[in-house]
């Protein structure tokens, strides 16, 4: 038998427990016709990285499949035939993973912290911040107008150097009658024919 991993997206709109039953009526399948899922994993909700026939978001599944090849043929075309799977990708590995996905070692690290990274809150600080808060943001309604009038300056400084800059182009530009300073005096100007080689 082969050696497979399957991922697939399922609809947005689906409760857990129906992504749950879609993904086992899909195992099943490879199952009754002789292979085995020996990894199932749940990814969740994720938002797609472009829509998917008006989707925004999917549920993901992932399969580590033992199946013969028919087995595979069976189960995606099930796949395609179901409205409530957006897209999937069955590939051939040589080898499974039986260590969890990156997007599950991802997922259980972020429980992690969650679990032990939470900030205490201290009712009397919080009563502190409050009024701090107050004040600075008066402080920053001042700022918000002090900055008002600094973009006002800087627009017209803007304005000052635009022109400067143009002014100093037209000046520096050579004149098209002037003679340029890295010819050659001795060579003759591109206006005028070597002569010498058309008398004979």
């Amino acid at each position: 038998m082969s050696l497979y991993e399957s991922t697939f997206i399922i609809r947005h709109d689906m409760s857990t427990q129906q992504v749950e039953q879609l993904a086992e009526s899909f195992s099943d399948i490879i199952k009754n016709n002789g292979g085995d899922v020996t990894k199932t994993e749940h990814w969740g909700l994720k938002t797609l990285a472009y829509r998917i026939k008006k989707h925004r978001k999917g549920h993901y599944v992932f399969f580590n499949v033992d199946a013969p090849s028919a087995a595979v043929q069976e189960y995606e075309r099930n796949l395609r035939l179901s409205e409530d799977v957006l897209r999937y990708l069955t590939i051939r590995v040589d080898a499974l993973d039986p260590e969890p996905t990156p997007m599950m070692q991802a997922r259980a690290s972020r429980d992690e912290r969650s679990r032990r990274g939470g900030r205490p809150s201290d009712d009397a600080d919080s009563g502190d911040k409050k009024s701090g808060d107050k004040e600075s943001g008066d402080k920053e309604s001042g700022d918000k107008e002090s900055g008002d009038k600094e973009s006002g300056d800087k627009k017209s400084d803007g304005s000052k150097a635009a022109n400067a800059k143009e002014e100093e182009a037209k000046s520096t530009k050579p004149a098209d009658d002037a003679p340029k300073a890295d010819a050659d005096p001795a060579a003759p100007a591109d206006g005028e024919a070597d002569q010498s080689g058309d008398q004979t």
